[in-house]
């Protein structure tokens, strides 16, 4: 029994031990990238700039007819629930409000991070694993040329961008999905629609949502590329794609409770 208990805390500190050392490696790997970013180096500004707009078409412009589906039906739920239950509280006409708080709020920037980290994280992991599986990422190096600047930057980039856009997108395609059926069902004026939806919506929400899908686009991009340069060889490929999906919603979760207990205890 002692024997049992002693190796079970010899386990448990050793996985406290890699847990550290994993959040002191992506510490260290976000560091390089932004330090990459305002240093020169020899990959040209042009190559840099066309990844970067891989990674956002990619990322964003053809994730836009997803995230739209997942925007007009929650923006309608929402609504539709909204319509149903509110009534016998006597407050009805504030559900406009209830929409703009809880999408703009919570569920534009979460919902959009979860795409991004479906499409794009996993793709992104793979992606940099198949490179050091096929020594690309040590030709680089040869060649003089920064991995982390060449492969790594553009992907931040490409998808914080993305995660922005797809963050807005998502809160007017749910907020028009749900006037759409609140004219269908109630024919609530539009104006009074807007009216409560413009009362309810302050600039520091929209603020923080920003914050919200700029944190979370960074957590996407550099789990993911983390991942993709822990690969060895080619069976850690598919690891590092589910891994970087994994973590990616584990700390988006955890930023996402951090930030909204701050803000609203502020």
């Amino acid at each position: 029994m002692t024997r049992g208990l002693i190796w079970f805390f010899l386990g448990a500190w050793a996985r406290i031990v890699d847990v550290f050392r994993m959040l002191s490696s992506m510490a260290e790997l976000l560091f390089d990238t932004f330090y990459a970013a305002v240093r020169r180096g020899r990959t040209p500004n042009l190559s840099l700039m066309s990844q970067i707009n891989r990674q956002i078409l990619y990322t964003g412009v053809e994730a836009f007819w997803l995230v739209g589906s997942i925007a007009l039906l929650c923006g309608s739920a929402i609504v539709l629930v909204a319509m149903l239950n509110m009534p016998r509280f006597g407050v009805g006409e504030y559900f406009s409000k209830i929409l703009v708080i809880v999408v703009v709020g919570e569920l534009a920037p979460f919902a959009a991070s979860l795409v991004v980290v479906g499409r794009s994280g996993t793709a992104l992991a793979a992606y940099i694993g198949t490179m050091r599986v096929s020594r690309e990422v040590d030709a680089l190096e040869v060649m003089g040329i920064d991995p982390i600047q060449f492969i790594v930057q553009p992907a931040f980039v490409g998808i914080v961008v993305s995660v922005v856009c797809l963050n807005v997108y998502f809160i007017t395609i749910a907020i028009l999905g749900g006037l759409t059926l609140a004219q269908f069902t109630t024919g609530t004026p539009v104006g009074i629609f807007f009216g409560n939806m413009l009362e309810a919506l302050q600039f520091k929400d929209v603020a923080f949502t920003l914050i919200k899908s700029v944190a979370f686009g960074l957590i996407v991009a550099l789990v993911s590329s983390w991942h993709g340069l822990q690969v060895r060889n080619i069976r850690g490929v598919p690891m590092a794609a589910i891994n970087a999906v994994v973590g990616s919603m584990f700390f988006t979760i955890a930023v996402n409770v951090i930030l909204s207990l701050g803000y609203y205890a502020l």
